[in-house]
Protein backbone atom coordinates (compact mmCIF):
# COMPACT_ATOMS: atom_id res chain seq x y z
CA UNK A 1 0.00 0.00 0.00
CA UNK A 2 2.98 2.28 0.87
CA UNK A 3 4.10 1.93 -2.77
CA UNK A 4 0.91 2.21 -4.47
CA UNK A 5 0.78 5.67 -2.03
CA UNK A 6 4.00 6.56 -3.53
CA UNK A 7 3.68 6.42 -7.10
CA UNK A 8 0.01 7.84 -6.62
CA UNK A 9 1.89 11.00 -5.48
CA UNK A 10 4.36 11.05 -8.36
CA UNK A 11 1.86 10.70 -10.70
CA UNK A 12 0.32 13.38 -8.87
CA UNK A 13 2.83 16.03 -9.04
CA UNK A 14 3.54 14.83 -13.05
CA UNK A 15 -0.31 15.49 -13.81
CA UNK A 16 -0.44 18.93 -12.26
CA UNK A 17 2.65 20.10 -13.89
CA UNK A 18 0.86 19.00 -17.37
CA UNK A 19 -2.38 20.62 -16.10
CA UNK A 20 -2.20 23.72 -18.44
CA UNK A 21 -0.69 21.24 -21.25
CA UNK A 22 -1.81 21.43 -24.87
CA UNK A 23 -3.29 18.34 -26.56
CA UNK A 24 -0.54 16.83 -29.22
CA UNK A 25 -3.63 16.56 -32.18
CA UNK A 26 -4.39 20.40 -31.43
CA UNK A 27 -1.02 21.52 -31.68
CA UNK A 28 -0.78 20.25 -35.08
CA UNK A 29 -3.78 21.30 -36.42
CA UNK A 30 -3.05 24.71 -35.54
CA UNK A 31 0.28 24.20 -36.96
CA UNK A 32 -1.09 22.95 -40.52
CA UNK A 33 -3.73 26.07 -40.29
CA UNK A 34 -1.29 28.56 -39.53
CA UNK A 35 1.99 27.53 -42.23
CA UNK A 36 1.51 29.92 -45.19
CA UNK A 37 3.46 26.62 -46.60
CA UNK A 38 1.10 23.93 -45.73
CA UNK A 39 -1.89 26.19 -47.36
CA UNK A 40 -0.10 26.33 -50.70
CA UNK A 41 0.22 22.54 -50.28
CA UNK A 42 -3.52 22.13 -50.44
CA UNK A 43 -4.18 24.11 -52.51
CA UNK A 44 -1.82 22.80 -55.01
CA UNK A 45 -2.63 18.92 -54.31
CA UNK A 46 -6.44 20.15 -54.79
CA UNK A 47 -5.49 22.25 -58.16
CA UNK A 48 -3.53 18.28 -59.24
CA UNK A 49 -6.76 16.49 -58.46
CA UNK A 50 -8.66 18.87 -60.26
CA UNK A 51 -6.11 17.99 -63.70
CA UNK A 52 -6.39 14.63 -63.00
CA UNK A 53 -10.09 14.57 -63.09
CA UNK A 54 -9.71 16.94 -66.31
CA UNK A 55 -7.44 14.91 -67.93
CA UNK A 56 -9.41 11.56 -66.85
CA UNK A 57 -12.35 12.97 -69.05
CA UNK A 58 -14.04 10.81 -71.46
CA UNK A 59 -13.62 12.06 -74.88
CA UNK A 60 -17.03 12.94 -76.34
CA UNK A 61 -18.91 13.43 -80.00
CA UNK A 62 -17.72 16.13 -81.97
CA UNK A 63 -20.10 17.76 -83.87
CA UNK A 64 -19.18 20.73 -86.46
CA UNK A 65 -22.08 22.33 -88.20
CA UNK A 66 -21.05 24.79 -90.80
CA UNK A 67 -23.73 27.39 -92.98
CA UNK A 68 -21.33 26.80 -95.81
CA UNK A 69 -21.41 29.58 -98.57
CA UNK A 70 -24.78 31.56 -98.55
CA UNK A 71 -25.10 33.89 -101.78
CA UNK A 72 -27.75 36.29 -101.74
CA UNK A 73 -28.26 37.82 -105.34
CA UNK A 74 -30.75 40.58 -105.32
CA UNK A 75 -32.81 42.76 -107.90
CA UNK A 76 -31.20 45.45 -109.00
CA UNK A 77 -33.79 47.30 -111.65
CA UNK A 78 -31.62 47.85 -114.64
CA UNK A 79 -32.91 46.81 -117.92
CA UNK A 80 -31.46 44.23 -119.55
CA UNK A 81 -32.32 41.64 -122.60
CA UNK A 82 -34.05 38.68 -120.83
CA UNK A 83 -31.61 36.02 -122.97
CA UNK A 84 -28.69 37.41 -120.66
CA UNK A 85 -31.31 37.13 -117.68
CA UNK A 86 -32.19 33.31 -118.55
CA UNK A 87 -29.59 32.22 -120.26
CA UNK A 88 -27.56 30.62 -116.40
CA UNK A 89 -30.70 28.76 -116.23
CA UNK A 90 -30.37 27.21 -119.58
CA UNK A 91 -28.47 24.59 -118.73
CA UNK A 92 -31.07 23.02 -116.36
CA UNK A 93 -34.32 24.15 -117.82
CA UNK A 94 -34.75 22.66 -121.45
CA UNK A 95 -37.67 25.27 -122.56
CA UNK A 96 -35.32 28.10 -121.54
CA UNK A 97 -32.47 26.39 -123.62
CA UNK A 98 -34.83 25.92 -126.46
CA UNK A 99 -35.38 29.37 -126.32
CA UNK A 100 -32.41 30.95 -125.80
CA UNK A 101 -30.94 29.00 -129.01
CA UNK A 102 -33.62 29.65 -131.22
CA UNK A 103 -33.12 33.56 -129.77
CA UNK A 104 -36.84 34.07 -129.66
CA UNK A 105 -35.87 36.14 -126.81
CA UNK A 106 -33.32 38.68 -128.83
CA UNK A 107 -36.33 41.03 -129.23
CA UNK A 108 -37.38 40.93 -126.09
CA UNK A 109 -36.21 43.56 -123.24
CA UNK A 110 -37.46 43.17 -119.44
CA UNK A 111 -36.49 44.58 -116.48
CA UNK A 112 -34.60 42.52 -114.04
CA UNK A 113 -37.18 41.89 -110.62
CA UNK A 114 -35.94 38.54 -109.92
CA UNK A 115 -32.84 37.18 -107.57
CA UNK A 116 -30.66 33.79 -106.52
CA UNK A 117 -30.31 32.32 -103.42
CA UNK A 118 -27.91 29.41 -103.07
CA UNK A 119 -26.65 27.91 -99.27
CA UNK A 120 -24.19 24.93 -98.81
CA UNK A 121 -25.40 23.65 -95.16
CA UNK A 122 -22.88 20.66 -93.65
CA UNK A 123 -22.62 18.74 -90.60
CA UNK A 124 -19.42 16.84 -89.42
CA UNK A 125 -19.65 14.26 -86.65
CA UNK A 126 -16.26 12.67 -85.42
CA UNK A 127 -17.42 9.71 -83.16
CA UNK A 128 -14.60 9.31 -80.34
CA UNK A 129 -13.01 5.68 -80.87
CA UNK A 130 -9.63 4.34 -81.84
CA UNK A 131 -10.66 4.89 -85.73
CA UNK A 132 -12.22 8.50 -85.17
CA UNK A 133 -15.19 7.68 -87.41
CA UNK A 134 -15.97 10.06 -89.56
CA UNK A 135 -19.55 11.19 -90.50
CA UNK A 136 -20.63 13.97 -93.08
CA UNK A 137 -23.73 15.23 -94.12
CA UNK A 138 -24.38 18.07 -96.63
CA UNK A 139 -26.88 19.47 -98.84
CA UNK A 140 -26.40 22.28 -101.85
CA UNK A 141 -29.52 24.35 -102.12
CA UNK A 142 -30.50 26.62 -104.79
CA UNK A 143 -33.34 28.63 -106.51
CA UNK A 144 -34.64 31.37 -107.59
CA UNK A 145 -37.20 33.42 -106.61
CA UNK A 146 -39.23 36.52 -107.79
CA UNK A 147 -40.43 35.83 -111.68
CA UNK A 148 -38.01 32.73 -112.03
CA UNK A 149 -38.95 28.79 -110.86
CA UNK A 150 -36.01 27.28 -110.47
CA UNK A 151 -34.55 25.42 -107.72
CA UNK A 152 -31.71 22.35 -106.91
CA UNK A 153 -30.84 20.23 -103.74
CA UNK A 154 -27.33 18.32 -103.41
CA UNK A 155 -28.44 16.19 -100.53
CA UNK A 156 -24.85 14.01 -99.61
CA UNK A 157 -23.68 11.53 -96.57
CA UNK A 158 -20.16 9.85 -95.83
CA UNK A 159 -18.10 7.93 -93.50
CA UNK A 160 -15.13 6.79 -92.80
CA UNK A 161 -13.24 4.73 -90.53
CA UNK A 162 -9.75 3.21 -90.36
CA UNK A 163 -8.01 0.81 -88.80
CA UNK A 164 -5.17 0.28 -87.15
CA UNK A 165 -3.26 -3.44 -87.55
CA UNK A 166 -0.35 -2.88 -85.68
CA UNK A 167 -2.60 -3.13 -82.40
CA UNK A 168 -0.82 0.73 -81.07
CA UNK A 169 -2.79 2.17 -78.62
CA UNK A 170 -2.67 6.08 -79.15
CA UNK A 171 -4.04 6.85 -75.57
CA UNK A 172 -1.64 4.76 -73.59
CA UNK A 173 1.16 7.64 -73.35
CA UNK A 174 -2.01 9.70 -72.03
CA UNK A 175 -2.80 6.79 -69.53
CA UNK A 176 0.62 6.76 -67.85
CA UNK A 177 1.48 9.99 -68.01
CA UNK A 178 -2.02 11.01 -65.82
CA UNK A 179 -0.69 7.87 -63.60
CA UNK A 180 2.56 9.12 -62.89
CA UNK A 181 1.21 12.49 -62.55
CA UNK A 182 -1.31 11.50 -59.56
CA UNK A 183 1.38 9.13 -58.32
CA UNK A 184 3.77 12.18 -57.97
CA UNK A 185 1.22 14.79 -56.66
CA UNK A 186 0.20 12.26 -53.87
CA UNK A 187 3.62 11.52 -52.71
CA UNK A 188 4.61 15.30 -52.53
CA UNK A 189 1.21 16.47 -51.13
CA UNK A 190 1.98 13.68 -47.92
CA UNK A 191 5.54 14.26 -47.90
CA UNK A 192 4.67 17.52 -47.39
CA UNK A 193 2.52 17.35 -44.16
CA UNK A 194 4.90 14.27 -42.74
CA UNK A 195 7.63 16.31 -43.15
CA UNK A 196 6.00 19.11 -41.58
CA UNK A 197 5.13 17.42 -38.57
CA UNK A 198 8.38 15.91 -37.79
CA UNK A 199 9.44 19.69 -38.08
CA UNK A 200 6.72 20.31 -34.94
CA UNK A 201 8.00 17.28 -33.09
CA UNK A 202 11.67 18.26 -33.46
CA UNK A 203 10.67 21.57 -32.12
CA UNK A 204 8.72 20.08 -28.90
CA UNK A 205 11.78 17.61 -28.28
CA UNK A 206 13.82 20.42 -28.46
CA UNK A 207 12.06 22.44 -25.78
CA UNK A 208 11.11 19.66 -23.54
CA UNK A 209 15.11 18.60 -23.86
CA UNK A 210 15.87 22.59 -22.33
CA UNK A 211 13.50 22.41 -20.01
CA UNK A 212 14.58 19.18 -18.68
CA UNK A 213 18.36 20.27 -18.83
CA UNK A 214 17.34 23.46 -16.98
CA UNK A 215 15.47 21.89 -14.28
CA UNK A 216 18.86 19.67 -13.84
CA UNK A 217 20.98 22.34 -13.78
CA UNK A 218 18.50 24.88 -11.33
CA UNK A 219 18.62 21.31 -8.86
CA UNK A 220 22.28 21.08 -9.26
CA UNK A 221 23.06 24.92 -8.58
CA UNK A 222 20.52 25.07 -5.55
CA UNK A 223 22.06 21.95 -4.00
CA UNK A 224 25.86 24.10 -4.68
CA UNK A 225 24.95 26.28 -3.34
CA UNK A 226 23.13 25.20 -0.09
CA UNK A 227 26.21 22.58 0.19
CA UNK A 228 28.50 25.69 0.50
CA UNK A 229 26.28 28.01 2.66
CA UNK A 230 26.40 24.75 5.13
CA UNK A 231 30.12 24.70 4.54
CA UNK A 232 30.94 28.09 5.21
CA UNK A 233 28.42 27.98 8.18
CA UNK A 234 29.83 25.07 9.63
CA UNK A 235 33.59 26.28 9.61
CA UNK A 236 34.35 23.41 6.80
CA UNK A 237 35.59 25.96 4.25
CA UNK A 238 36.84 29.70 4.52
CA UNK A 239 36.53 32.00 1.92
CA UNK A 240 39.88 32.52 1.12
CA UNK A 241 40.59 28.83 0.75
CA UNK A 242 41.11 27.39 -2.60
CA UNK A 243 38.13 24.82 -2.21
CA UNK A 244 35.70 27.97 -2.13
CA UNK A 245 37.50 29.91 -4.78
CA UNK A 246 37.07 26.47 -6.43
CA UNK A 247 33.21 25.86 -5.67
CA UNK A 248 32.51 29.44 -6.63
CA UNK A 249 33.75 29.37 -10.24
CA UNK A 250 31.58 25.96 -10.47
CA UNK A 251 28.55 27.59 -8.90
CA UNK A 252 29.34 30.32 -11.82
CA UNK A 253 29.73 28.00 -14.42
CA UNK A 254 26.63 26.37 -13.88
CA UNK A 255 24.81 29.51 -13.50
CA UNK A 256 25.98 30.39 -17.13
CA UNK A 257 24.89 27.17 -18.26
CA UNK A 258 21.61 27.89 -16.64
CA UNK A 259 21.38 31.25 -18.75
CA UNK A 260 22.41 29.64 -22.09
CA UNK A 261 19.88 26.90 -21.72
CA UNK A 262 16.89 30.11 -20.69
CA UNK A 263 17.82 31.58 -24.10
CA UNK A 264 17.83 28.21 -26.00
CA UNK A 265 14.21 27.93 -24.09
CA UNK A 266 13.60 30.85 -25.57
CA UNK A 267 14.67 30.16 -29.13
CA UNK A 268 12.86 27.12 -29.46
CA UNK A 269 9.57 28.71 -28.06
CA UNK A 270 9.64 31.14 -30.62
CA UNK A 271 10.10 28.77 -33.53
CA UNK A 272 6.82 26.54 -31.62
CA UNK A 273 5.08 30.05 -32.15
CA UNK A 274 6.20 30.95 -35.34
CA UNK A 275 4.98 27.12 -36.47
CA UNK A 276 2.44 26.82 -34.44
CA UNK A 277 0.24 30.36 -33.72
CA UNK A 278 0.57 29.12 -30.51
CA UNK A 279 2.14 29.95 -26.92
CA UNK A 280 4.16 27.01 -25.50
CA UNK A 281 2.80 25.61 -22.19
CA UNK A 282 3.44 22.16 -22.66
CA UNK A 283 2.40 18.71 -24.47
CA UNK A 284 -0.06 16.42 -23.77
CA UNK A 285 -2.00 13.56 -25.11
CA UNK A 286 0.96 12.18 -27.11
CA UNK A 287 -0.09 9.46 -29.32
CA UNK A 288 1.48 5.73 -28.93
CA UNK A 289 3.70 4.95 -32.06
CA UNK A 290 2.89 2.59 -34.43
CA UNK A 291 6.20 1.33 -35.89
CA UNK A 292 5.12 -1.81 -38.23
CA UNK A 293 6.47 -1.52 -41.51
CA UNK A 294 5.23 -3.74 -44.32
CA UNK A 295 7.26 -3.93 -46.89
CA UNK A 296 5.20 -3.04 -50.56
CA UNK A 297 5.07 -5.75 -53.00
CA UNK A 298 5.04 -3.54 -55.76
CA UNK A 299 7.76 -0.61 -53.52
CA UNK A 300 7.14 2.57 -52.96
CA UNK A 301 5.98 5.97 -55.58
CA UNK A 302 9.47 6.09 -56.58
CA UNK A 303 10.08 2.41 -57.90
CA UNK A 304 5.95 2.85 -59.08
CA UNK A 305 6.83 5.93 -61.15
CA UNK A 306 10.29 4.38 -62.02
CA UNK A 307 7.93 1.33 -63.58
CA UNK A 308 5.76 3.72 -65.68
CA UNK A 309 8.79 5.88 -67.39
CA UNK A 310 9.97 2.38 -68.63
CA UNK A 311 6.56 1.90 -70.18
CA UNK A 312 6.51 5.49 -71.43
CA UNK A 313 10.15 5.12 -72.98
CA UNK A 314 8.78 1.45 -74.97
CA UNK A 315 6.05 3.54 -75.81
CA UNK A 316 8.08 6.24 -77.70
CA UNK A 317 9.77 3.15 -79.49
CA UNK A 318 6.30 1.54 -80.74
CA UNK A 319 5.61 5.50 -81.47
CA UNK A 320 8.42 5.65 -83.98
CA UNK A 321 7.82 2.35 -85.12
CA UNK A 322 4.60 3.12 -85.79
CA UNK A 323 5.28 6.31 -87.89
CA UNK A 324 7.94 4.22 -89.71
CA UNK A 325 5.73 1.21 -90.88
CA UNK A 326 2.49 2.08 -90.81
CA UNK A 327 -0.08 -0.30 -91.12
CA UNK A 328 -3.97 0.82 -91.61
CA UNK A 329 -7.31 0.33 -93.42
CA UNK A 330 -9.35 3.07 -94.19
CA UNK A 331 -12.38 2.32 -95.08
CA UNK A 332 -14.81 5.19 -96.78
CA UNK A 333 -18.34 5.31 -98.08
CA UNK A 334 -20.71 8.04 -99.51
CA UNK A 335 -24.27 8.44 -100.96
CA UNK A 336 -24.59 11.95 -103.03
CA UNK A 337 -28.19 13.14 -105.11
CA UNK A 338 -28.74 16.26 -107.30
CA UNK A 339 -32.06 17.12 -107.76
CA UNK A 340 -33.72 20.04 -109.35
CA UNK A 341 -36.96 21.02 -111.21
CA UNK A 342 -35.33 19.47 -114.38
CA UNK A 343 -33.39 16.61 -113.30
CA UNK A 344 -32.54 14.07 -110.48
CA UNK A 345 -29.59 11.70 -109.82
CA UNK A 346 -28.04 9.48 -107.52
CA UNK A 347 -24.26 8.22 -106.71
CA UNK A 348 -22.61 6.32 -104.22
CA UNK A 349 -19.13 5.10 -103.63
CA UNK A 350 -17.06 2.83 -101.08
CA UNK A 351 -13.58 2.75 -101.00
CA UNK A 352 -10.87 1.06 -98.95
CA UNK A 353 -7.05 1.76 -98.68
CA UNK A 354 -4.15 -0.33 -97.43
CA UNK A 355 -1.01 1.57 -96.00
CA UNK A 356 2.00 0.06 -94.96
CA UNK A 357 5.09 1.49 -94.90
CA UNK A 358 6.00 3.53 -97.47
CA UNK A 359 3.21 2.94 -99.68
CA UNK A 360 -0.58 2.01 -99.89
CA UNK A 361 -2.90 1.06 -102.33
CA UNK A 362 -6.81 1.80 -102.89
CA UNK A 363 -10.08 0.82 -104.80
CA UNK A 364 -12.99 3.02 -104.72
CA UNK A 365 -16.84 1.29 -106.64
CA UNK A 366 -18.68 3.70 -107.03
CA UNK A 367 -21.81 3.84 -109.64
CA UNK A 368 -24.50 6.70 -110.53
CA UNK A 369 -28.13 7.10 -111.56
CA UNK A 370 -29.43 9.36 -113.70
CA UNK A 371 -33.70 9.80 -114.51
CA UNK A 372 -32.41 11.60 -117.80
CA UNK A 373 -30.68 8.89 -119.11
CA UNK A 374 -32.69 6.53 -117.05
CA UNK A 375 -29.55 4.13 -116.31
CA UNK A 376 -27.43 3.14 -113.52
CA UNK A 377 -23.56 3.53 -114.64
CA UNK A 378 -21.61 1.88 -112.37
CA UNK A 379 -17.14 2.77 -111.76
CA UNK A 380 -14.36 1.30 -110.31
CA UNK A 381 -11.01 3.42 -109.35
CA UNK A 382 -7.73 2.04 -108.46
CA UNK A 383 -4.93 3.35 -107.09
CA UNK A 384 -1.91 2.69 -105.59
CA UNK A 385 1.39 4.96 -104.56
CA UNK A 386 5.08 4.57 -103.53
CA UNK A 387 7.20 7.07 -101.49
CA UNK A 388 11.13 6.11 -101.35
CA UNK A 389 12.33 6.48 -97.33
CA UNK A 390 14.17 9.93 -97.34
CA UNK A 391 14.77 9.91 -93.76
CA UNK A 392 15.74 6.28 -92.94
CA UNK A 393 18.99 7.26 -91.30
CA UNK A 394 17.67 9.67 -89.13
CA UNK A 395 14.64 7.04 -88.01
CA UNK A 396 17.41 4.38 -87.23
CA UNK A 397 19.43 6.97 -85.44
CA UNK A 398 16.44 7.95 -83.36
CA UNK A 399 15.18 4.39 -82.54
CA UNK A 400 18.70 3.55 -80.81
CA UNK A 401 18.56 6.72 -79.27
CA UNK A 402 14.76 5.77 -77.83
CA UNK A 403 16.30 2.29 -77.29
CA UNK A 404 19.47 3.46 -75.04
CA UNK A 405 16.61 5.82 -73.61
CA UNK A 406 14.70 2.13 -72.45
CA UNK A 407 17.50 0.45 -71.21
CA UNK A 408 18.71 4.08 -68.77
CA UNK A 409 14.56 3.80 -67.05
CA UNK A 410 15.36 0.11 -66.66
CA UNK A 411 18.42 0.64 -64.78
CA UNK A 412 16.51 3.63 -62.30
CA UNK A 413 13.43 1.22 -62.25
CA UNK A 414 16.17 -1.63 -60.58
CA UNK A 415 18.06 1.24 -58.85
CA UNK A 416 14.61 2.42 -57.15
CA UNK A 417 13.67 -1.01 -56.14
CA UNK A 418 17.61 -1.35 -54.71
CA UNK A 419 17.08 2.08 -52.60
CA UNK A 420 13.37 1.12 -51.34
CA UNK A 421 14.28 -1.96 -50.11
CA UNK A 422 17.77 -0.52 -48.37
CA UNK A 423 15.85 1.88 -46.84
CA UNK A 424 13.45 -0.74 -44.88
CA UNK A 425 16.24 -2.44 -43.72
CA UNK A 426 18.26 0.66 -42.23
CA UNK A 427 14.33 1.30 -40.75
CA UNK A 428 13.82 -1.92 -39.30
CA UNK A 429 17.39 -1.51 -37.93
CA UNK A 430 16.09 1.63 -36.25
CA UNK A 431 13.00 0.14 -34.97
CA UNK A 432 15.18 -2.41 -33.20
CA UNK A 433 16.85 -0.10 -31.50
CA UNK A 434 13.85 1.95 -30.27
CA UNK A 435 12.19 -0.77 -29.44
CA UNK A 436 15.62 -1.63 -27.04
CA UNK A 437 15.53 1.63 -25.80
CA UNK A 438 12.06 1.62 -24.66
CA UNK A 439 12.93 -1.50 -22.61
CA UNK A 440 15.81 -0.09 -21.44
CA UNK A 441 13.92 2.62 -20.06
CA UNK A 442 10.86 1.12 -18.91
CA UNK A 443 13.36 -0.78 -16.64
CA UNK A 444 14.40 2.29 -15.28
CA UNK A 445 11.07 3.30 -14.76
CA UNK A 446 10.82 0.78 -12.48
CA UNK A 447 13.87 1.01 -10.40
CA UNK A 448 13.31 4.77 -10.32
CA UNK A 449 9.88 4.49 -8.57
CA UNK A 450 10.82 1.07 -6.26
CA UNK A 451 14.05 3.70 -5.57
CA UNK A 452 11.67 6.11 -4.48
CA UNK A 453 9.55 4.22 -2.74
CA UNK A 454 13.19 2.67 -0.70
CA UNK A 455 13.90 6.69 -0.12
CA UNK A 456 10.88 7.56 1.46
CA UNK A 457 10.72 4.46 3.89
CA UNK A 458 13.93 5.48 5.15
CA UNK A 459 13.27 9.39 5.09
CA UNK A 460 10.11 7.88 7.36
CA UNK A 461 12.55 6.12 9.78
CA UNK A 462 14.74 8.88 9.70
CA UNK A 463 17.21 7.16 7.70
CA UNK A 464 18.13 8.77 5.04
CA UNK A 465 18.07 12.75 4.41
CA UNK A 466 15.52 15.27 2.62
CA UNK A 467 18.05 15.92 -0.19
CA UNK A 468 18.39 12.70 -0.65
CA UNK A 469 14.62 11.77 -1.30
CA UNK A 470 14.63 15.18 -3.30
CA UNK A 471 17.25 13.28 -5.29
CA UNK A 472 14.82 10.15 -5.99
CA UNK A 473 11.47 12.10 -6.82
CA UNK A 474 13.65 14.30 -8.75
CA UNK A 475 15.17 10.94 -11.11
CA UNK A 476 11.74 9.79 -11.16
CA UNK A 477 10.43 13.17 -12.62
CA UNK A 478 13.06 13.72 -15.19
CA UNK A 479 12.03 9.78 -16.02
CA UNK A 480 8.43 11.33 -17.72
CA UNK A 481 10.48 13.61 -19.65
CA UNK A 482 12.05 11.09 -21.09
CA UNK A 483 8.93 8.81 -21.69
CA UNK A 484 7.84 12.06 -23.46
CA UNK A 485 11.23 12.45 -25.51
CA UNK A 486 10.97 8.68 -26.24
CA UNK A 487 7.27 9.15 -27.81
CA UNK A 488 8.05 11.75 -30.02
CA UNK A 489 11.27 9.66 -31.32
CA UNK A 490 8.79 7.10 -32.19
CA UNK A 491 6.02 9.27 -33.63
CA UNK A 492 9.26 10.93 -36.05
CA UNK A 493 10.29 7.06 -36.76
CA UNK A 494 6.71 6.43 -37.24
CA UNK A 495 6.40 9.37 -40.33
CA UNK A 496 9.61 7.75 -41.70
CA UNK A 497 7.85 4.81 -42.18
CA UNK A 498 5.50 6.58 -43.66
CA UNK A 499 7.42 8.40 -45.72
CA UNK A 500 9.48 5.16 -47.23
CA UNK A 501 6.06 3.66 -48.53
CA UNK A 502 4.75 6.70 -49.99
Amino acid sequence: MKRVMTVFAVCALSLSALTAATPYAEILSAAMTNSPAMQNNELTYQNSLLTQQQNELDDVVKVTVSSGTVSVLPADNTVTSLTDTLRPFSSVNPQIASLVESGVLDSYQTERTNADFTMTPSVEVVLPNDGSTTITASTGLGFEYGDGSYYSVSPSVGVSHTFDLTGYDTDLQSTLSNAKASLESERTYQNARLTFENQVLSNIKAILQAEQSLDKARYELEKAQKDLDNALALGNMSQDSVSYLQTVNSINLQQRTIDATQKQIETASAQYTTLTGLVWDGVDSLPQPDLTLSILPGGNTDVLVADIDVQLAQHAIDTKNHSVNPSSLTVTGAVNSALSDSSKSVSGNAGVTYTAGNWSVSSVLGGSYSNERNRFTPSLTVGGSWTNKTTRRSDDLELQRLNNSLISAQNDLTDARTTYVQGAQNLQIEILNYNYTLQTQAATRDYLEANYEYMQTLYDAGLCTEDQLNDARKELEWADVDDQVNTIDGLVLQNRISLLNL
